[in-house]
């Protein structure tokens, strides 16, 4: 626990006032040792709840207090001692307005533990709030990020200029299947990865697109789990089909068409 961790979880107050167990004591101590924050903290707490206190100190009643400055102000009698006259044998002011202040004190400091542990309930639970917050935050960006990026491929999908291009597999990659989403227009180029194993260590798919017999660089796509749908590839203007094959990691100038895994006519 850091020093705003225990700043903010109560124990500061409750050691304040004595309610923390041997392992909560120990803990303040060594942390009020060891960081000046928290000293700091103590120092306030304490200063706070002496300031409360002496706004709530009550004064004696009137007469009590007269008849106190009398006795002390009168002559002194060696054989009337000022003390023995001022405790009567049986109960009388002082005795009842000691159990009073008592009484008062112990109701006031029942009071601060109450108010105490609900503010380290209540910081519990906003700190608990605070963090799902933060959770439900992230995970709507996550979903928002998702849905947009849906959109956008749908989008793509049902625009009436996108010509589909179905890549069928070659013996190399029999039951391999993908599918390429073409606007001729806008020259805009996307692969769906239906189906294709992964590449061995050190290779990766590349795209191409024939271009009048002869193979031009479409880019490299990636295999991995969050790279599923459409994919942007570059821009292609016109094209009569397309093919993959697999290339060392980063893609090569010229196709390995002893490798190709894939390859489809546009319409």
């Amino acid at each position: 626990m850091n020093a705003r961790e225990l700043i903010g979880s109560g124990l500061l107050e409750a050691y304040v006032i004595g309610q923390t167990d041997a392992q909560e004591t120990a803990l303040v101590e060594r942390m009020r040792n060891s960081d000046p924050e928290v000293r700091e903290e103590l120092e306030r707490i304490e200063h706070d709840l002496e300031r409360l206190a002496r706004q709530n100190a009550k004064s004696p009643p009137a007469a009590v207090r007269s008849m106190v400055m009398e006795r002390i102000a009168g002559p002194q009698s060696t054989h009337s001692p000022v003390l023995r006259e001022l405790t009567p044998a049986s109960p009388g002011p002082w005795r009842w307005l000691a159990a009073a202040s008592v009484a008062a004190l112990l109701i006031s400091a029942a009071g601060n533990v109450m108010l105490l542990s609900e503010l380290r309930s209540t910081r519990t639970a906003l700190a608990r709030l605070e963090r799902e917050q933060v959770m439900l935050a992230e995970q709507f960006q996550v979903q928002n990020a998702s849905f947009q990026l849906s959109q956008e491929q749908l989008a793509v999908v049902m625009d009436p200029r996108t010509e589909l291009v179905t890549l069928k597999g070659t013996t190399n990659a029999a039951d391999s299947k993908a599918r390429i989403y073409w606007d001729r227009s806008a020259h805009r180029v996307f692969i769906d990865v239906l189906s294709l194993p992964d590449p061995p260590a050190g290779k990766q798919y590349q795209l191409w697109a024939l271009v009048d017999g002869t193979p031009v660089d479409a880019g490299i796509f990636d295999m991995a789990a969050d790279a599923k749908g459409l994919q942007r590839m570059k821009d292609i203007s016109h094209a009569q089909g397309f093919a993959v094959t697999q290339e060392k990691t980063g893609g090569s100038p010229t196709p390995d068409l002893e490798a190709m895994v894939l390859l489809g006519q546009a319409g």
